[in-house]
Formats: C-alpha cells, sequence, structure tokens
C-alpha cells in the first residue's frame, strides 16, 4: 500500500537504522559544542581536555604554540613507529595548538589551585590551570590524595608534599623541573641557626 518496492528491499537488506531522534540529539549536540567553541572558547577547551583526554605533553603544552607545534611534527615524524599513548599525546597536541593559536594559555601545575583532574579557568579567563593528572606519572589516585590533602591544610615542605600527597620521588622530581616546588622548602624541620 503506497510504499515503493525499493525502499521495501533497501528495508530488507540493512540490518540497523539510525533512528531519526538519535541523529536529531546528536546534531542537536554538535550545535552546543559549536557554540561554546565560538562563543565561549576557554569553556570549551577546558571541558574538552578535562573530559576527553588523557595523556598529556605537559612541557609543549607550557611553553606555547610553537613548542606544541614542534612537538607535533616530532610526533607526525614518526609515521607508523608512532606507540598508543604518543597518538593520543598527538591529539591532545592539535588542539592545545588550536587554543594557543586563539590567544588562549595554559597554567603550570599550581600546589595551591590545580585541581586533581580538571583544567580549570584562571581568573584572567584566557588560561587554563594544568591539573594534576596532567603529568605523566601522576595517576588519578595520586592526584586525588594530593587535593584531600591539600583541603586539610597547605603543604608545608616538599617532605610534606611526598608524605601526606603519597607522591613518588620521580613524580616530586617532574614537579620540581616543571618549577612548581619552587617556593618550598625541602624538609620540614625548622632551621634555628
Amino acid at each position: 500500500g503506497g510504499i515503493e518496492d525499493w525502499f521495501i528491499d533497501s528495508c530488507s537488506k540493512i540490518k540497523y537504522m539510525f533512528p531519526k531522534a538519535h541523529a536529531a540529539a546528536y546534531v542537536i549536540s554538535a550545535f552546543r559544542i559549536a557554540y561554546f567553541k565560538v562563543h565561549h572558547p576557554i569553556w570549551y577547551y577546558s571541558a574538552y581536555f578535562s573530559i576527553r583526554c588523557d595523556d598529556f605533553d605537559v612541557d609543549s603544552m607550557l611553553k606555547g604554540e610553537t613548542a606544541i607545534r614542534a612537538k607535533i611534527e616530532e610526533l607526525e615524524n614518526k609515521g607508523y613507529d608512532i606507540t598508543n599513548k604518543e597518538s593520543s599525546i598527538l591529539d591532545v597536541l592539535y588542539v592545545a595548538l588550536e587554543m594557543t593559536a586563539r590567544g588562549f594559555s595554559f597554567k603550570n601545575i599550581n600546589l595551591d589551585k590545580s585541581s586533581n583532574r580538571y583544567f580549570l579557568i584562571d581568573d584572567d579567563n584566557n588560561s587554563l590551570i594544568l591539573p594534576f593528572r596532567a603529568l605523566d606519572g601522576l595517576g588519578i589516585q595520586v592526584s586525588n590524595q594530593i587535593v584531600e590533602e591539600r583541603a586539610k591544610g597547605k603543604y608545608i615542605s616538599v617532605e610534606d608534599l611526598q608524605n601526606r600527597g603519597k607522591v613518588n620521588t620521580s613524580a616530586i622530581e617532574k614537579l620540581r623541573s616543571l618549577g612548581v616546588l619552587k617556593d618550598l622548602p625541602e624538609s620540614s624541620q625548622l632551621s634555628l641557626f
């Protein structure tokens, strides 16, 4: 009754029809994302890096556009020798490059401000503060521990951060090389002389 043969024929060949409602939901979602990317870019990037990404190249991201471009080129030149982790970092760097090219920047991990997992928008509304988990070698458990302990009281020394935050020596070294610990004394021992 009124249905073309080609339609019935194709229906019998197709195993799954993508529902119209689902397609519409996808399109609405894409419009929302596009709206934020255009009108509130820093919010978009904050959400993107916080939710969609797991592997980061903190050094390049902190150094900005030129360093990000150099790292992208280095990774792209690996061709088929690229590891899965490097491939994941490359995807993140493409978005980081776009963000920095639009005039935004990343700010270093901050013992007082950084989130365990989210890229927080700094007060200047122009940069994202790296979370603890962005650092290679600092898992989400340790990142959570650092933030939980920080809520109980400020870290008074590197030793204090290691003990209360359960941060291993290699992660401490990475934090030190990034300059995150520059204002923190090494030990909690008070010098009387």
